[in-house]
């Protein structure tokens, strides 16, 4: 089976972060490596950034970049939101010691049948509900072939 990742919010916003060009890059790899994992966004996430990139950041994206983006996006396997999905993560955080925010994004990890999760929110490494969690910006290429 390919590697699937869910990409979280965190993540997704560093595609239009120009002040974090490091982070930036790391993140457009994960889009731009036609050989990469299979991506999957949860329909939380999508709102998320939406709601950043045009009322959040410091330089806000014009509405009609910002809709190409949520467009692009949201042609990716998208996890919705619904009460089995919020209940688990209840129950993950409870068991894991997270906020529900961040065990929602790894139940969405669980649902769409990923092994992976690039974040930033959570540590580099660690493992979750059998989720490997990964900051893109800290990953290299040399520890991406030891992990599939």
């Amino acid at each position: 089976m390919a590697a699937r990742t869910l990409v979280d919010t965190s993540v997704l916003l560093r595609l239009f972060d120009d002040d974090q060009p490091l982070r930036q890059a790391a993140a457009r790899g994960l889009f731009g490596d036609p050989e990469g994992p299979n991506l999957a966004i949860s329909a939380d996430g999508l709102t998320a950034f939406y709601d950043a990139v045009t009322k959040r950041f410091t330089r806000t994206l014009p509405e009609v970049t910002a809709r190409r983006a949520l467009s692009d996006l949201a042609e990716l396997t998208v996890v919705q939101l619904d009460k089995d999905l919020v209940m688990a993560a209840a129950d993950t955080a409870a068991a894991e010691g997270l906020s529900l925010r961040d065990a929602l994004v790894v139940e969405a990890a669980v649902t769409a049948g990923c092994d992976r999760l690039a974040t930033e929110a959570l540590p580099h490494g660690s493992l979750v509900r059998g989720i490997r969690v990964e900051d893109p910006a800290l990953s290299g290429p040399d520890e991406e072939t030891t992990k599939s």
